[in-house]
């Protein structure tokens, strides 16, 4: 699979992770028909450089705008400030409900894991797909 993604997203997600330094950014991707239509920050409520909690009242505000639009999640995205750009253990435990149960499928089904590292000069951005199991398999992106 190749996802073809514009590069105002990539870059969309490289300044939201590098303006929250220390802390870890995250976001979330709608799509219409498959494709990208809007990217949004989301407050970290966790505050920390370690971990992401999505503010829960302004995802529940863009659960609502999405239901009025028509679109479909497409993508949570988050950054790693030291580390690479690879789910943690604690991302693909938190990719299911409850946490952890990996018998389960994911709390969201068919969207992307985006990762941004900031642990070199050069941010590296990857995509990936979390599956019972848990499965985790990194997505091929080609950024235009």
């Amino acid at each position: 699979m190749l996802l073809k993604i514009p590069i105002e997203y990539k870059n969309f997600i490289i300044n939201h992770a590098k303006n929250d330094v220390p802390n870890e950014a995250c976001g979330i991707i709608h799509c219409l028909d498959g494709k990208p239509s809007n990217i949004y920050k989301v407050t970290n409520v966790a505050d920390s450089p370690y971990r992401y909690e999505m503010d829960g009242i302004e995802q529940l505000n863009l659960e609502k705008k999405r239901e009025m639009s028509g679109e479909q999640l497409f993508a949570i995205y988050h950054s790693h400030v030291a580390t690479e750009a690879k789910p943690s253990p604690t991302d693909v435990r938190m990719a299911f409900f409850p946490p952890g149960n990996f018998d389960a499928e994911p709390m969201f089904d068919n969207i992307f894991y985006i990762l941004v590292s900031l642990e070199n000069e050069i941010p590296d951005v990857k995509f990936y797909s979390i599956k019972k199991g848990p499965e985790v398999l990194e997505i091929d992106v080609n950024f235009e």
